[in-house]
């Protein structure tokens, strides 16, 4: 990669000998593994050098209440040292930020960094020395960052065709065109907000699109694949971070540039603790991992189901009898994550006295995302549904991983049982939930989802936000996106995260900064719980519970909804009250507008 002199970088494809060498890095001990840290320096970390007689800043809760890289978690510690080895050598001290340094433009009371109340509390002007060259793909100019998102994509939102280049890197510095995909529409926007709104201490936060034609589909994609993706991705950008939104052998693609010690945000699909654990520091999502999702599942289930006779049911004989469970899970090997789910799911549940009267698999997780097909479980759904009835089961535990079939086919023979299910981020959305039988699901489905209430679209932050970015982008593009991609979260989680970091700006100033957000409880429904504990790199920490109502009114106008119980309130693994989950049901509970994926 080399520097054109007007700031823009030139790129030349990867040879296969070059490609090799890459490949060599992860297994030769190599001085871009190690980080560059400074656990010495503490007051490095403030956003603005302090007066002596400045009153200390607010002890609250949340993001609201972030301070600047002051826990004590650190990831040296953890690691057993501070990185011995060749560090990165310091760049001469810049001599400031400019000739006018730019103040961010805070808003209410206390302020905070945007409009958004999940954004962090304002830091307004920042004047000095940044560090320089702090860290891979930092400079005291710039912060490097790539996205990677499967070429070939195409999707409609509305009446118009979106389809994402294939095999090249698109710069998103650059200034949009007309033909570009949704993709690089929203992202362009997205960055050009947070970079205006976001304290980044004079550094402009660059990012790069890569649009990889060997992740299209099943037969062109491998894990080896993927992880040649990523090497080229080092090796062409030099990124301080990795955003990942391919679907196919995301870990590969994660993994390798946790290991070169760059910063993953959004793994794509949720993992166990232990996953992120592996790479402490280098791998967070705004979603929870896999066992915070299960252990708030299953504290729902072992206080609001297992203790109580059946109460929803869609067949009358077995209103007012004990609960016999039934549980149902997804084995598809390629989203291992639901039966990873599944496993921790059940534990947790017959640990508090669950016992489970039938359990039944089926091999395909989604309706149809472009891989694989409902016609897979579509065999399986008859049998699954035949031996639930047959095992006097009245309640089934479905443990995430999004599909129509086993509700169809439950008709069909007139069994209609009580569903409690764990979101997964699809099977919450109103438009998967009108695709499920409707005399399955009405009155007699329950979800279990860490998704927030949101606002109408035009009042939602992610909308808002692009809208600010850039004024061009369509509406309809703005509506698609924000309704069923994470971009704008993700984004956030980021910019918080190098807002919190401060000045110099390492993987490990931004664990500091993460980790002193304070744990707290969600008072309000929009809001969810969003901290890290310790040893934890995953931020969502409670849930809500959602019933099925087949004549609610959509957001879109539709018929179908999911209906925020006691208004959406939010509840952690030890916060469920006691009480049957059909008592928490009010006439006044509002419809969700969580769409989900259009192509689940």
């Amino acid at each position: 990669m080399t520097k054109r002199r007007d700031g823009f970088r030139r790129y030349v494809p990867l040879s296969s000998s070059l490609l090799a060498a890459l490949m060599a890095i992860f297994v030769l001990p190599s001085a871009l593994n190690v980080p560059q840290s400074n656990p010495t320096q503490t007051l490095e970390f403030a956003p603005v050098p302090p007066e002596d007689d400045a009153p200390p800043p607010p002890d609250a809760g949340n993001v609201e209440s972030l301070s600047l890289g002051t826990s004590s978690n650190l990831i040296g510690d953890a690691a057993g040292g501070d990185g011995a080895g060749a560090p990165l050598p310091d760049a001469p001290p810049p001599p400031g930020v400019g000739a006018v340094p730019v103040t961010k433009r805070c808003v209410g009371e206390p302020p905070r960094q945007t409009e958004d109340p999940m954004s962090p509390p304002c830091v307004a002007h920042f004047e000095g020395d940044n560090g320089g060259a702090t860290y891979h793909g930092v400079d005291a100019d710039e912060i490097r960052i790539v996205f990677i998102w499967d070429s070939r994509f195409c999707d409609q939102p509305g009446n118009e065709v979106s389809c994402c280049p294939e095999s090249e890197y698109v710069d998103l510095d650059r200034e949009p065109r007309s033909d570009d995909c949704f993709t690089i529409q929203i992202l362009h926007a997205l960055l050009r907000h947070f970079n205006e709104r976001y304290q980044t201490y004079g550094r402009h936060v660059h990012g790069w699109i890569w649009f990889n034609e060997a992740l299209v589909n099943d037969e062109a994609r491998s894990p080896e694949q993927v992880r040649a993706a990523a090497l080229a991705n080092i090796h062409e950008i030099d990124p301080f971070a990795g955003l990942n939104y391919q679907r196919g052998f995301a870990d590969a693609w994660t993994e390798t540039i946790a290991d070169a010690d760059r910063v993953v945000i959004s793994p794509l699909q949720a993992r166990e603790a232990e996953f992120y654990r592996r790479y402490p520091g280098r791998v967070w999502s705004y979603s929870p991992s896999l066992d915070e999702q299960a252990r708030t599942y299953a504290a729902q289930v072992c206080r609001q189901i297992v203790p109580f006779p059946v109460s929803f049911s869609g067949n009358p004989p077995h209103q007012g009898q004990p609960r016999m469970l039934g549980l149902l899970k997804a084995e598809d090997p390629n989203k291992p994550s639901h039966t990873t789910f599944a496993a921790i799911a059940k534990r947790e549940i017959e640990a508090c006295g669950g016992e489970f009267a039938e359990e039944r698999s089926y091999p395909a997780a989604g309706r149809s995302d472009g891989f694989r097909n409902e016609q897979n479980n579509a065999t399986h759904a008859p049998g699954n549904m035949a031996a639930f009835q047959q095992a006097g089961v009245t309640t089934v535990v479905w443990a995430q991983a999004y599909e129509t079939t086993h509700s169809r086919a439950g008709a069909q023979i007139g069994y209609r049982p009580e569903w409690i299910i764990a979101g997964d981020n699809q099977g919450e959305g109103y438009n998967t939930g009108q695709l499920q039988d409707q005399s399955s699901f009405d009155g007699h489905a329950w979800v279990i989802t860490t998704q927030p209430q949101d606002p109408p679209m035009e009042q939602r932050p992610c909308y808002l936000a692009a809208q600010e970015g850039d004024a061009n982008v369509s509406t309809a593009y703005l509506r698609y996106n924000c309704a069923i991609h994470t971009y704008y979260r993700d984004l956030r989680l980021l910019f918080t995260g190098i807002q919190v970091a401060g000045p110099r700006l390492t993987p490990e100033s931004m664990d500091r900064g993460f980790h002193a957000i304070p744990a707290y409880r969600s008072a309000d429904p929009s809001i969810p719980a969003c901290y890290f504990a310790p040893g934890d790199y995953t931020c969502i920490k409670d849930a809500a519970a959602w019933y099925w109502d087949a004549d609610g009114n959509a957001a879109d106008g539709s018929s179908g909804c999911w209906r925020a119980s006691v208004g959406g309130q939010r509840h952690t693994a030890e916060t469920w009250p006691q009480a049957d989950v059909l008592t928490l049901a009010t006439s006044s509970d509002p419809c969700s507008r969580f769409v989900g994926p259009l192509n689940s």
